[in-house]
């Protein structure tokens, strides 16, 4: 059966996970520093460890992360040397892409990272269009660019071939700090939040990645799938003020809080425009009392205000992400997540202990009433003098901060 797992960070630092199969919070024993935050979907966990750099810890997986690189090799036929790479100052480079514009000679291809190995190495495809080529698997033309056949006829002035490579992601189950693909990096991060899974299923595992600098500046990670975990490069996003804090959902919902306790909500994000468009500003629930934390799903929005007073968004849809209005709840919080099916996680004020809201239902998405969360954590077990409660609370004490629960598509 699946399992799900709530993922967490103690006040040092430490990654832990609460699975749905398991009896205790058990420690990710990988990581090798200090973390501050992560955030998590179903093939991955993001972290922003304490020197401020992101990290990233892809889920072992029957399905390896594999990404095919290619280059074309392309020749004229001339009398004297037949098919020859001597081609006209006109024609396209030697070795191309697949339009021939771009120069893409073998040994330009590099690793994206040291998370990436390759396979083996080049060799031409001998099929072409679902159909064997003749040996070397060239394929020909009369000239470039134009329709390529298998067979070589008469007036075939032109060829080429397509040369194919493998590479894979080999650093699975590990934390890894993802390359920056740029010269000048953003400002140290201090807030992340992975989402956007559900937008669409092309490419296969795209994921919308949102990060907040230490200044108060907001950028969105390019090119995550599955194909490419790490993604491309950071883009930062306009503003119209500082934010301390964002979440995404799994769908098109983005909330963030600005640092004067207004909350902004991210407009026009689609299939094919998975970081948006605009933003919107939406008041505090309190006018004189600002949002310090904010958490969304798929269809409901969660603040905390500056007073650990707990407030739900009502109205919330992808028709409508702002809303219509809030409604108080029960309880004081210092921060609070919401994980699948919209089901809402707490770190209470009171004594530190970790909650979740029953009754979640999608005809209540409010939910009804607060449980604690009263396991202990990986360690705690052997010390069999402590009592019930003394390792309740010791387990309760360390998770101040609480991250995005997540399904690893596990079968046990």
């Amino acid at each position: 059966m699946p399992i799900s797992l709530l993922w967490a960070v103690d006040v040092h630092g430490r990654v832990y996970s609460l699975s749905t199969a398991g009896q205790q919070w058990e420690r990710c024993h990988d990581a090798q520093m200090e973390f501050k935050r992560v955030t998590a979907a179903r093939q991955c966990c993001w972290g922003i460890a304490c020197d401020n750099k992101i990290y990233l810890n892809v889920h072992a997986s029957d399905l390896p992360v594999r990404y095919q690189e290619e280059a074309y090799e392309n020749q004229r036929w001339n009398p004297v040397d037949g098919f020859s790479e001597r081609l006209l100052p006109s024609d396209r480079w030697q070795w191309s892409d697949v339009t021939g514009l771009q120069h893409q000679p073998l040994d330009s291809f590099q690793l994206p990272s040291s998370s990436w190995e390759w396979e083996g190495d080049w060799y031409a495809d001998e099929n072409f269009e679902g159909e064997p080529t003749e040996k070397g698997g060239w394929t020909y033309a009369i000239d470039f660019p134009a329709t390529y056949t298998k067979d070589k006829k008469w007036n075939s002035c032109v060829r080429r071939r397509r040369w194919l490579r493998y590479r894979r992601y080999k650093a699975m189950d590990t934390w890894v700090k993802i390359p920056s693909q740029q010269t000048s990096l953003p400002d140290p991060f201090s807030d992340i939040s992975c989402g956007g899974w559900e937008i669409t299923e092309e490419p296969r595992g795209r994921l919308s990645l949102w990060a907040v600098s230490l200044q108060g500046k907001m950028w969105f990670r390019e090119g995550i799938c599955h194909h490419n975990p790490e993604g491309s490069l950071w883009e930062e996003i306009p503003l119209p003020g500082e934010v301390v804090q964002i979440s995404c959902g799994p769908g098109d919902l983005v909330w963030a809080v600005l640092w004067e306790g207004q909350l902004i909500v991210r407009e026009g994000i689609g299939r094919d425009c998975p970081k948006g468009t605009s933003w919107t500003v939406v008041d505090s629930p309190t006018p004189d009392v600002g949002a310090i934390h904010v958490a969304v799903g798929v269809n409901v929005v969660w603040a905390v205000t500056k007073d650990n007073k707990l407030w739900f968004r009502r109205g919330v849809n992808s028709h409508n992400p702002c809303g219509s209005g809030w409604l108080s709840m029960v309880g004081e919080m210092i921060m609070i997540n919401v994980g699948l099916n919209d089901q809402v996680w707490g770190i209470s004020w009171e004594d530190r202990a970790v909650y979740f809201r029953q009754g979640v239902t999608s005809s209540e998405l409010s939910g009804k009433t607060w449980k604690v969360i009263s396991v202990p954590r990986d360690g705690d077990r052997s010390q069999s003098r402590a009592s019930t409660s003394s390792l309740q609370r010791r387990s309760c004490e360390y998770f101040f901060m609480l991250c995005t629960m997540c399904v690893l598509t596990q079968y046990i």
